[in-house]
């Protein structure tokens, strides 16, 4: 196949991506509250980016590459050169984007141009998805925060405290990365199964050390964003937003929908804030929920037009 290469190499860029975004959304709040460094944030999240993508990434990557529309390798292409492009222009402005939301705006997009059929179906219960999954992270939060936060106070020593809140940033830190490698990780890679290029373990181990490049190279500013900008966190409220958000984005998991492991974080960090009584910076969750909104409208656009720019050239049938 001659378009094996091209089609590996945006996906490596798309997955680079993820982890230049993503990966923030999963340690952000750990760095920003001063429990962990971005080193060690760093290797917890290419560790179990890496075992979620091999492990449970089957269910997303079909959904992705088979579900919604019928992609051939020329297709691929073009939605996750979209998909990338707009990651990067996110990232580079330091906002945390849905990357299920580029991607399937993109397939969309590219669906439309080529007229090709759309699951109309699967698509409505993604989208569902990705309204509840913020929703549900933030009510995840807020819960786990009114248990731990009274567990926490009746610990007396100062020493015991500081490797309790390290352990239990580690142990949501894991969760929610795993998370991201059994589905965002699951975006990129699920076009290279409709091809029948991977298995899904094979597609999922490449998307995961791709991501884990972005996570090592670009990932700091959208990491100091949701650590530092949207609420001031402590070990407590992080945790509890990043297992909270973790809960959330696993039920899709179990359900194989594609959703952001980012929007369930903001809604985890305003659902502990509101537990907690801590201010959310307004303006900041705009800029992101602005983003959100943005995302698939851009994908659809974009692929539409590079697909109708492919078609020009006949590098589209």
């Amino acid at each position: 196949m001659s378009l094996i290469i091209p089609l590996l190499a945006v996906t490596f860029y798309l997955a680079w991506n993820i982890g230049a975004n993503g990966s923030a959304n999963v340690m952000g709040t750990s760095v920003g509250s001063g429990v962990l460094s971005f080193r060690q944030a760093t290797l917890i999240v290419v560790i179990f980016t890496t075992l979620g993508a091999y492990l449970k990434g089957s269910k997303v990557m079909e959904t992705v590459g088979k579900g919604i529309v019928q992609i051939t390798p020329e297709v691929a292409i073009v939605v996750l050169l979209t998909a990338g492009l707009m990651m990067t222009l996110a990232t580079i402005r330091g906002l945390p984007v849905s990357t299920a939301q580029a991607i399937i705006g993109s397939s969309i997009g590219v669906a439309l141009a080529l007229g090709l059929r759309i699951n109309w179906i699967t698509l409505l219960k993604i989208i569902i998805a990705w309204v509840a999954s913020p929703i549900l992270a933030g009510v995840f939060s807020f819960l786990l925060f009114r248990m731990y936060s009274r567990v926490f106070r009746r610990i007396k020593s100062i020493k015991v405290l500081e490797i309790v809140y390290k352990w239990v940033a580690i142990t949501g830190g894991a969760y929610m990365a795993f998370n991201l490698g059994a589905n965002e990780v699951a975006n990129a890679v699920g076009p290279l199964l409709a091809v029948n290029l991977f298995s899904p373990k094979i597609a999922g181990v490449f998307g995961a050390l791709s991501l884990s490049l972005g996570t090592v190279t670009f990932s700091y500013g959208v990491m100091n964003t949701v650590g530092k900008k949207i609420a001031s966190l402590d070990p407590v409220t992080a945790f509890s937003a990043q297992f909270g958000s973790a809960i959330s984005v696993s039920l899709a998991n179990f359900f194989g929908l594609p959703v952001s492991s980012g929007q369930a974080i903001v809604g985890g960090i305003i659902g502990v804030s509101l537990g907690a009584g801590e201010k959310v910076r307004k303006g900041t969750v705009v800029d992101i929920v602005t983003g959100w909104i943005l995302a698939p409208i851009l994908g659809v656009v974009l692929s539409y037009a590079l697909a109708l720019l492919f078609l020009h050239f006949r590098l589209l049938s």
